[in-house]
């Protein structure tokens, strides 16, 4: 249990404490405490107050206090790292997909293949099996009115793309469902502290519909556009929501894997800044998942392909298309008209910004009170979005070009992922 209120685990055998009365003393005694400052806690004696538990300095001469925690009454669980790799490896392929996607949406490459079978289909083979999808192809919008001049070796390189990024869809279902049937066997699944048996059948739902989502978002591309003067190109609305599913799923596997590697939580009151700091965060991952999202918007509308000057809007300080009043109902603008959605992506990320590197400066303000790894997470996220932000600027100045596209896409996720860990090493019990 103390072990467990410090946010740290100790081996079940060695936690042995000798328990005194309430207002006693309490002494961690043989491994336990040597596990303790072998963890670089600097720990000497815990004294044990009205159940609260004040941690001094190794050389007891200044009782430096570097937390107060009050006990849970929670077992502290052991790691699984073996379920936590299979979990944080399927959300590494979730990240090598989304960015897979990405591309395909760079290069034009999702409206290739007209059809879609659940269970998947070979790359053509022969010449005969080619011209077959090429004819497909040739029946809709997108080659009728953008690609007409485009040969058959043109096509098969945005058919591969595609046809790429779906085979990995279905290779991650064998990826995660495979060791998923050798946990189940083994009963690993329950003696996790993670709650599995709830989470992941969620996972696999939110896994295996994304085909039907992307089938979905694809087809709304291979219907004629209503407005004559706009290409044919997939829904916005629904890029964002297959976006929106995949960033879900990513999420529910790394925050899994995080607790199956790090399972104990800290004691409500073990660090006095953790719940500011909490606060703080949530707020910064919730608006780097909102831009994100926007950033969806951008590309579903070809935004990122207009004003590429920075700080402006073509040397103005507001687009001049920022808001279409024949457009019905007019909140549509904030997702359709291209001059409100870059706008709207530019000044999230200016809000963004600010507060992550303010949660980092809070972090940093306060480092007895806050677990060092927090500490740590806030610097990498700070670093993360300042790269994020050079990126964005770059690449929306060079005009998109699709390896930059792609980077500022993958730079995002990575951005997310630094600050899903934050959350987690700042989780407590309520």
């Amino acid at each position: 249990m103390l072990a467990r209120s410090l946010g740290h685990r100790v081996p079940a055998r060695s936690a042995r404490l000798a328990r005194f009365s309430s207002a006693r003393r309490v002494f961690l005694r043989g491994n336990s405490r040597n596990a303790l400052v072998s963890r670089g806690l600097g720990l000497s004696e815990s004294t044990v107050s009205n159940q609260s538990i004040f941690i001094f300095s190794r050389s007891g001469r200044t009782a430096q206090r570097f937390g107060t925690a009050t006990f849970t009454g929670e077992v502290a669980h052991k790691s699984d790292k073996q379920i936590a790799a299979w979990l944080l490896g399927t959300a590494g392929a979730v990240f090598g997909m989304v960015v897979l996607g990405g591309v395909t949406r760079l290069t034009r490459s999702g409206l290739s293949m007209v059809d879609w079978r659940p269970e998947g289909s070979m790359l053509p083979r022969t010449d005969e099996e080619w011209r077959v999808e090429f004819e497909k192809y040739k029946r809709f919008p997108e080659f009728k009115r953008i690609n007409q001049s485009m040969d058959i070796e043109e096509f098969k390189f945005i058919y591969f793309l595609e046809w790429a990024h779906r085979m990995w869809g279905r290779a991650l279902g064998v990826i995660f469902a495979v060791p998923l049937a050798g946990f189940l066997l083994k009963g690993r699944i329950k003696k996790t502290p993670a709650k599995l048996p709830t989470r992941l059948p969620l996972l696999l739902l939110m896994g295996g519909s994304q085909g039907l989502v992307g089938w979905w978002m694809v087809k709304s591309g291979l219907e004629e556009p209503k407005d004559k003067r706009k290409d044919p190109r997939v829904s916005p609305y629904r890029l964002a929501a297959h976006l929106t599913m995949a960033v879900g799923l990513y999420s529910g596997l790394l925050w899994t894997g995080f607790t199956c590697m790090h399972p104990n939580r800290l004691a409500a009151n073990a660090f006095s800044s953790v719940p500011r700091v909490r606060m703080f965060a949530t707020s910064a991952l919730g608006l780097v998942g909102t831009t994100m999202l926007s950033g969806a918007f951008v590309a579903g509308n070809d935004a990122g392909h207009a004003y590429n000057d920075w700080p402006f809007y073509a040397g103005r300080m507001i687009p001049e298309d920022v808001w279409d009043p024949d457009l019905k109902p007019q909140w549509r603008n904030y997702f359709e008209t291209t001059g409100t959605v870059q706008f709207d992506h530019r000044n999230l990320a200016y809000i963004t910004a600010p507060l992550v590197w303010g949660t980092y400066a809070l972090a940093r303000k306060n480092p007895a009170t806050l677990p060092p790894a927090a500490v740590s997470a806030s610097g990498i996220m700070a670093g993360f979005v300042a790269a994020q932000v050079g990126l964005g600027i770059t690449t929306l100045m060079s005009n998109v070009p699709v390896w930059l596209g792609s980077a500022h896409q993958a730079g995002a996720l990575t951005v997310y992922t630094s600050g899903i860990y934050l959350l987690h090493t700042l989780r407590y019990v309520r």
